[in-house]
């Protein structure tokens, strides 16, 4: 049987990516030719409102692939939706039917933040990193590995304003709102390095597993050593940072992309060693990074909803949907990934019963969180490898019934592999 891995190893990866579930789409449907993602009921002018032969044309913001945005449209979404829920909506277009509309429409965003004042769209700049994250999710799962590379370069080639702004926001608060403006230079330019090295931590950990996945196992190597090199810079400043610099001393405690650093190396030397079908080796370097995860109080506490941290896992926050900074994020805890690749290492070293008590301990432990589409998918293909057909179905309907419990409508029913 075909086993997806959440984290991508080379050959059997999962070629999805983790979406946040879109709290709606606020754009419509036009013409196949057209999507409104600007607004669900634009005003138009009493000459735009009719066509030729005075038929009455459908609504829309712009038409793709235009060279100017028509003039007669007018944007009547109210000004308190935020833009970030727009390019969500372009996103989710790649789910509702499969096609290229999605890349399109963020290309067509992309353009509009990048040439500003050609579009007299003054202030979309800082979008431009959450639109090339968009556009790498959506090539990957379309498994368009080159164009994925070069959105992930375009992504990196625009840290340094991102790093600028969320420098900014830690200075007014981060996440708590307790930290004063009055960080100093050093402070801010130190906070600036670690978190500009965890970022290309975060950047290159994701180019690493494309390669993998198109063989180039030599390149994906070149990148580790990038990656070791970063995830060095950002050990030596918060291992012990200075008690005076209190933002710092947050950053390094706080912010899951500099905490997952250290880990995200484990994690891609596994994936190394697992492409080289060194499962037994590999195998200890995800229980290394699983155990380091497992000890940080930190990571656990913000993966899950609590008073002082409301927002779910995998959902947009407010600051994400109206003010991004860095353009992309990362898991709070990489348990899952590495429970995931761990168990797949186990099988293909022989010992699959071992891979079905990690993944089934995964889910007792959490469901609501540990339950997603790719360990779904991959712990009902180990049913049907270690057992028969009766007993094999009976134990993919109870996992089913398991996420129906817990209203886990995100896991599909393909992921069960019932049909």
């Amino acid at each position: 049987g075909h086993v997806r891995a959440i984290s991508g190893m080379w050959g059997i990866l999962h070629d999805g990516t983790v979406v946040p579930p879109s709290p709606g789409t606020p754009g419509t449907f036009g013409t196949e030719a057209s999507i409104d993602m600007l607004s669900s009921s634009p005003v138009l002018s009493s000459s735009a409102k009719q066509g030729q032969g005075g038929e009455a044309t459908a609504p829309f913001a712009w038409r793709e692939g235009s060279v100017h945005p028509p003039e007669s449209a007018v944007d009547g979404l109210p000004s308190w939706v935020p833009f970030g829920l727009r390019i969500l909506a372009a996103h989710q277009l790649q789910y509702n039917d499969g096609s290229s509309n999605a890349i399109d429409v963020l290309y067509d965003l992309r353009d509009r933040s990048v040439r500003t004042e050609y579009w007299n769209t003054v202030g979309m700049e800082i979008w431009r990193p959450v639109i090339d994250n968009a556009l790498v999710n959506a090539f990957v799962r379309k498994r368009e590995w080159r164009l994925a590379l070069t959105s992930l370069e375009d992504l990196m080639g625009g840290l340094e304003e991102g790093v600028d702004r969320e420098v900014e926001q830690w200075c007014h608060g981060g996440s708590e709102g307790s930290v004063s403006n009055a960080a100093s230079e050093v402070e801010r330019t130190q906070a600036k390095e670690v978190i500009a090295a965890a970022a290309h931590v975060e950047l290159l950990s994701r180019q690493l597993p494309i390669l993998l996945q198109t063989g180039a196992i030599r390149a994906a190597e070149m990148v580790q050593d990038d990656v070791r090199l970063h995830a060095a810079r950002v050990q030596s400043r918060v291992n012990s940072p200075p008690s005076d610099m209190r933002m710092l001393v947050r950053v390094s405690k706080e912010m899951a992309l500099v905490r997952q650093a250290p880990r995200r190396l484990l994690v891609n030397k596994g994936l190394l060693l697992f492409a080289r079908c060194k499962y037994t080796d590999a195998s200890q370097y995800f229980r290394d990074a699983l155990n380091q995860q497992r000890l940080d109080p930190v990571a656990l506490s913000l993966s899950h909803s609590s008073p002082s941290n409301p927002t779910p896992q995998g959902c947009p926050t407010w600051k994400d949907l109206t003010s991004p900074t860095l353009g992309f994020d990362v898991e709070p805890s990489l348990i899952v990934e590495c429970l995931n690749n761990m168990s797949l290492c186990l099988l293909y070293s022989g010992h699959m019963r071992s891979a079905v008590q990690e993944l089934e301990g995964l889910i007792r432990e959490d469901p609501c969180r540990y339950l997603t589409e790719g360990v779904a998918f991959n712990l009902c293909t180990l049913y049907e490898l270690g057992s028969d057909g009766e007993e094999c179905t009976k134990k993919k309907k109870l996992l089913q019934r398991v996420a129906k419990r817990f209203y886990l409508h995100d896991v599909g029913m393909e992921s069960f592999r019932l049909g």
